[in-house]
């Protein structure tokens, strides 16, 4: 308990860089938009808003609805600003740290499910260091509250595998209907999820169709609302969501090559990963390619290794469609790759793990480097690109947040000192 409250204090502590300062970093115009959106919530009223995201111009009365993704993560924004009597960045950004340390604790919970509590907590410490979840995992957005959402998913349906339990299944639907009223990235996972469970049927490896029928019952009853919701709130709100939907399109072009995209997407993850990071999932990735080679079965030997291929596989391939559903996006957005987290840790606590037991068999001076190199390579990256996003002023973040609160429902906090920061 006292270990797992030290990462608890140790992910605030990343996650609170610049707890009050104004949205001026790269993709923090993200939050002025929530709090906009927020705002309408509160001094428009929900029946007014009907529950979805609007921008509201005071000036005019205009209220136009968004219409690009479910509401919930505006609505949050409004109860934090509601119970705190607070609209400030401050509140805004606790509000979405709090679902990211939920992230960091229930992710170890689950590397517990497959490792001992120490290799666990390593993985815990790690999440909390990579640059992708100590920088974008405090972004006011969709991001860092999908992924709790996505995390409760794959612990539900790892710990059915591994008791049966059907009781288990109810972490499962609390994660499909948690996720399916945040955001679309959610379906991801039940997707892969699904994906996974559809093929051990097949092969008969599955206990029966249980946990089939809730993932695939479970997200169509959220898109479902979804949609219905959108249609509710205003017919212009789906005509938004068919266009952004097929906003990428045509994917690949002279301008916009695969190779660009594929460098780019390489580029970003050992970035915001690390390269440890990469070369980690390279090899998890090639072993779940080739699972009856003598290197997968190292890697995943242990507590319950077909439950851990399976997670470590949804995991990823849920990653892997989203960012190939959208690839313009995904070439603008470095957070684009923020629902790796969940495979990345896992593959590098099997790739500690592996080196670990190397090392214990062949106590070699270079082996005993590369577990100084794996160390140093986390902390050493991860210090710099944190210290990199956190110190360079993106201008785009600033003149759109700007133009917001001249155009729409500007926060009470922007006119007077930020309690917060006292």
């Amino acid at each position: 308990m006292k270990l797992r409250l030290a990462l608890a204090l140790y992910a605030f502590g990343i996650l609170s860089i610049g707890l009050t300062s104004d949205w001026q970093l790269r993709h923090e115009d993200n939050g002025a938009m929530h709090t906009t959106f927020a705002l309408s919530h509160l001094r428009l009223g929900l029946a007014a808003t009907r529950a979805h995201d609007v921008y509201f111009n005071p000036h005019s009365g205009q209220a136009v609805p968004y219409g690009h993704h479910p509401p919930a993560t505006a609505l949050l924004l409004a109860g934090a600003f509601a119970l705190t009597g607070s609209d400030s960045p401050a509140v805004a950004r606790l509000t979405v740290i709090a679902f990211h340390i939920g992230s960091v604790l229930l992710l170890t919970t689950l590397l517990a499910e497959f490792f001992d509590t120490r290799l666990a907590l390593i993985g815990g410490f790690v999440m909390a260091t990579l640059p992708m979840s100590g920088f974008y995992g405090r972004m006011v957005d969709y991001e860092p509250l999908v992924l709790l959402a996505a995390i409760v998913q794959l612990y539900g349906y790892a710990r059915f595998k591994i008791t049966g339990q059907p009781r288990h299944l109810a972490w499962l639907a609390l994660g499909i209907v948690a996720g399916g009223l945040l955001d679309w990235p959610s379906f991801f996972f039940t997707a892969a999820l699904a994906l996974v469970e559809a093929v051990d049927l097949v092969r008969r490896r599955s206990r029966g169709v249980g946990l089939l029928a809730v993932l695939v019952g479970g997200a169509v009853c959220m898109a479902v609302f979804d949609l219905w919701h959108l249609w509710y709130a205003s017919r212009v709100a789906i005509a938004k969501f068919v266009t952004v939907a097929s906003a990428n399109r045509p994917i690949w072009e002279q301008d916009f090559t695969i190779s660009q995209f594929v460098l780019n997407q390489i580029d970003t993850f050992r970035r915001f990963f690390t390269e440890i990071g990469l070369i980690a999932v390279v090899l998890a990735g090639a072993c779940l390619a080739r699972p009856q080679t003598k290197l997968s079965h190292r890697l995943f030997d242990g507590s319950h290794p077909e439950v851990l291929e399976r997670v470590v596989l949804a995991a990823g391939l849920a990653a892997l469609g989203y960012v190939l559903a959208a690839p313009r996006w995904a070439m603008t957005h470095q957070y684009w790759q923020f629902y790796f987290i969940p495979a990345v840790v896992f593959s590098i606590v099997l790739l500690w793990r592996l080196l670990q037991r190397a090392v214990a068999e062949n106590p070699s001076p270079l082996l005993k480097a590369l577990r100084i190199v794996v160390v140093l390579d986390v902390l050493v990256a991860s210090a710099y690109w944190l210290h990199f996003r956190h110190t360079r002023v993106e201008g785009y973040a600033v003149t759109t947040t700007a133009a917001f609160r001249a155009t729409y429902l500007a926060p009470e906090s922007f006119h007077q000192p930020d309690p917060a920061s006292k």
